[in-house]
């Protein structure tokens, strides 16, 4: 964590960065950008993918981009930070978030803040801390701001690392960041300021000129493309019989090349008018032939905007995916091949302005085979020598960071040597989607290919024998549709207007990807079973989504035992056992469905009289209540995790008594304590990130949670006990009693029950809290199936620290005139004649990243719904 000097140190960098800024303002010829004053924007085309794979469940680490450098010197931790500070104040899309509204994404630039550099001290070769921190998934919803960490191995050997997501930045955007975080971190180390003459090109004006453009071939274009793939299928990738990992799951096998080979392989793209780059397509598009013998395969590979007036110094993602289809029927040696590859490369370039997702759109079920796998399955590129920082006065050397995950199920790289290795080929491989051997082989022969066509480019071709996957329609056609098949069926006759029968495809009936994720979200609701939008995507159909269900029901059996009768009494508990406190509550409620879900068998505490209302398979009850310590001891021994939710919300002294009675039987597994918001107390920042400490005045109740939280680090500290973390959470949101008696009666009562009797609802006048100039005044707030997601994944994987859990952000004014309409009032809204109640007077905006990926918003989550379902209850 960053220290308190540290902070201290980066907090002066930082007024001398904003009084240097002041004074080369004037004798420069603009001044950087404070961005957003169109308001909110439409995203690209390839940001456009990125956010709907995310919200189909493929987030997570994929779309992470690390970029790390070993420094060796005096590295300026303050020269630091103020560097990448002022590259995200000048850069609007470094400062970016993604909202939707109905389903239609948009980008919103925010207000530039402090970047912090977060310092750890290394364990061993520092390898673990760069993994976790490489792999945290952002939250696009809240504006995925690049981290900074930097690992100290030695007073004078540090390791910096940066991580982006990849809906903001590309290759070309990492050269451009490298070139001024190196020219910014010289100007502080030599006490000089530094801007560039010119303000940076905006990421916002290039969406919507690509969007306009677009828009203005929507026929042409995707017409050009849809005939050209017509009938084209993904590459047949031969499917392991036991896949050694998850869908997405990456792994990257290498073999040597010599420099001759490479230098041979230029020579034979002299020869042919092509590049290495197409040499090295042609490459991969001739060992699929000899592996597969398919002579129709389509290879994607990526083009650059770049090349565009006004978008060579733009930060950002500037990348579209071309389908490079060769006909390689009657190819008789890798000369004639090359030609072919060279000239379908070039026309493909001919067309390049068309966004891919417009393509696949056109293409409608034909952009995926029947098991779901797209037809961009395969790629091929050139990988140049790794970059790293450049520091003044340091030695820099790049540290490649595997994120261990895979975008497409096959790739074909050539990687340019470096200081340590030479020139090698590369296959990375989805571990999901094909076998090691598999990969193994068709690495060794694109490596034979590649050495024996550098000196001989008409070497023959063979074909090998062509694949042919058995799929198990005829086995799926005469199965039985089953209680969970029935489901799916009315599902999809929902949300796509038809009843499909039982292999109604999703695609032909009018599924998209944003339908996708709505289908999931209603059968997970429905059937308590994991089930993502890529899920539907891939299977399709009512029988093939059945079966699915199926299998992971049949998961779940074999991994939990149901209890029979009802509630389930006390025991000794079971493998993987959660106890949950609070089980009868808006959030505990959320959590155990959320286990059951996931298949874990669970034990929750409740009061006597409450038994009932938690009965249910797999669910253990243990009767007891935060004041009765005893209870609580017994209620922890022997679980495998702890979520302790439950909370007096009037009592602190019971509160912090329950928590330190839970941690005195706590002795193995996970503990997640789910903390508030409130525990920051009033910071005079308005950007609340999860580094940022807490500052006076904290109520009673923020107090107690912050007592709480220092107890959990304490005993954690201890015994090796397991994994702590403390979710800090704001307003919580749901459809459930105990939530909807909190909005009646709660923070928001006052302006609940105003909007219910006709009055006006009186909100704070604009004030500063802190005084940012920001007349916003609001609340954070989560949807409790949000937060349950979250909660049940720390306990899973914990975070071990502190994190938050903040689905949005609601302006007083939208939620009293949201309040108005639901409930018909024509009272109005009007400012107050004074100062207002503390809990609304609030300006703070919090900042989740390590929870991103289950805080993404699904459908029926966005605050205006939730309400709507609350006020239904």
């Amino acid at each position: 964590m960053t220290t308190a000097p540290d902070a201290a140190r980066q907090e002066a960098l930082l007024r001398l960065a904003r009084q240097r800024g002041r004074t080369g303002a004037a004798t420069s010829r603009a001044s950087a950008p404070t961005g957003g004053a169109e308001g909110p924007a439409p995203l690209s085309h390839a940001q456009h993918r990125m956010w709907l794979m995310d919200r189909l469940g493929q987030g997570g680490a994929l779309y992470n981009v690390p970029f790390a450098t070993r420094v060796r010197g005096p590295l300026d931790l303050d020269a630091l930070a103020g560097a990448v500070t002022s590259l995200v104040r000048r850069h609007e899309v470094l400062r970016t978030r993604y909202g939707h509204d109905d389903g239609e994404p948009y980008q919103e630039v925010m207000a530039a803040g402090p970047v912090p550099v977060r310092v750890v001290d290394a364990t061993g070769d520092g390898r673990g801390e760069l993994s976790v921190e490489a792999a945290r998934p952002f939250d696009l919803g809240a504006g995925p701001l690049p981290r900074v960490l930097c690992v100290r191995h030695a007073p004078e050997d540090h390791t910096v690392l940066l991580t982006f997501h990849h809906i903001a930045v590309d290759g070309g955007s990492l050269d451009l960041i490298t070139r001024e975080l190196d020219a910014r971190y010289r100007s502080a180390v030599e006490g000089r300021a530094w801007e560039p003459d010119t303000d940076a090109p905006r990421y916002t004006d290039f969406a919507r000129r690509e969007r306009a453009e677009s828009a203005a071939t929507l026929d042409t274009g995707p017409a050009y493309w849809a005939e050209r793939l017509a009938g084209a299928r993904p590459v047949p990738l031969p499917r392991p019989a036991v896949p050694a990992g998850g869908r997405g799951e990456g792994h990257v096998i290498g073999a040597p090349l010599t420099p001759c080979t490479l230098e041979g392989l230029r020579g034979v793209g002299r020869d042919h008018k092509a590049t290495l780059f197409t040499v090295v397509l042609a490459g991969a598009f001739a060992t699929l032939l000899e592996a597969t013998g398919g002579e129709d395969l389509v290879i994607g590979c990526a083009s650059s905007h770049r090349d565009r007036a006004g978008w060579r110094d733009l930060v950002g993602l500037c990348v579209n995916t071309l389908a490079i289809r060769t006909d390689l029927s009657g190819v008789r040696d890798f000369g004639e091949l090359l030609s072919r590859v060279r000239d379908d490369l070039l026309e493909a370039h001919r067309h390049r302005d068309v966004p891919f997702d417009l393509v696949t759109a056109r293409l409608g079920a034909a952009a995926r085979d029947d098991d779901g796998n797209p037809l961009v399955g395969v790629t091929a590129d050139v990988l140049p020598k790794p970059s790293g920082l450049r520091l003044a006065g340091t030695e820099c050397e790049p540290v490649d960071i595997d994120l261990g995950t895979a975008k497409f199920g096959l790739g074909f790289y050539v990687a340019e040597a470096t200081d340590c290795t030479g020139p090698r080929a590369l296959v990375q491989y989805d571990r999901g989607r094909l076998d090691e051997e598999t990969a193994q082989g068709l690495l060794d022969g694109f490596a034979a290919l590649l050495t024996e066509v550098a000196s001989d480019p008409g070497r023959p071709l063979s074909r090998g024998a062509a694949d042919r996957v058995d799929h198990r329609e005829a086995e799926l056609t005469t199965a039985p549709l089953g209680t969970r098949g029935e489901a799916v069926v009315a599902v999809f006759g929902e949300l796509l207007g038809d009843d499909p029968g039982p292999d109604g495809d999703f695609f032909f009936l009018g599924g998209h990807s944003l339908l996708a994720v709505r289908v999931a979200e209603r059968l997970r609701e429905r059937l308590c079973l994991p089930l993502t939008g890529l899920d539907v995507l891939e299977h399709r159909t009512p029988r093939a989504l059945a079966a699915l269900l199926d299998e992971r029901a049949e998961q779940r059996r074999r991994t939990t035992t149901a209890a029979s009768g009802g509630v389930a009494r006390r025991g000794p508990a079971r493998t993987g056992t959660v106890l949950v406190t609070g089980g009868t509550g808006g959030v505990g409620a959320f959590v155990l469905r959320e286990l059951a879900a996931r298949g874990r068998p669970v034990r929750a505490l409740v009061r006597p009289e409450s038994a009932h209302l938690v009965a249910g398979d797999g669910i253990e009850v243990a009767e007891g209540d935060l004041a009765d310590p005893r209870s609580l001891r017994d209620a922890v021994a022997g679980v495998d995790a702890v979520i302790h939710s439950a909370c007096t919300f009037t009592s602190p002294e019971v509160d912090v008594a329950a928590m330190r009675a839970l941690l005195d039987g706590w002795r193995q597994g996970s503990f997640v304590f789910v903390s508030s918001v409130d525990a920051y107390g009033r910071p005079p920042v308005v950007e609340v990130t999860e580094d940022t400490p807490s500052a006076e005045p904290l109520t009673a109740y923020g107090r107690a949670k912050l007592d709480c939280e220092r107890m959990l680090w304490e005993a954690a500290g201890t015994g090796g006990r397991g994994g702590a973390t403390a979710v800090r959470a704001p307003l919580v949101w749901g459809p459930h009693p105990r939530l909807r008696d909190q909005l009646r009666w709660g923070a928001t009562g006052a302006l609940f029950q105003a909007a219910r009797s006709g009055e006006p609802i009186v909100l704070p006048a604009a004030g500063a809290v802190p005084a940012s100039g920001d007349p916003w005044s609001g609340a954070p707030w989560v949807h409790a199936a949000s937060l349950a997601r979250a909660l049940v994944t720390c306990a899973e994987r914990p975070a071990h620290g502190m994190v938050n859990a903040i689905g949005g952000h609601v302006g007083w004014e939208e939620f009293a005139t949201e309040l108005n309409r639901l409930l018909g009032s024509t009272g109005g809204i009007r400012p107050a004649d004074g100062t207002a109640s503390v809990p609304l007077l609030h300006r703070h905006r919090y900042r989740a990243e390590a929870l991103a990926e289950e805080l993404v918003e699904r459908p029926g989550e966005d605050w205006r719904s939730v309400i709507a379902a609350m006020l239904d209850h």
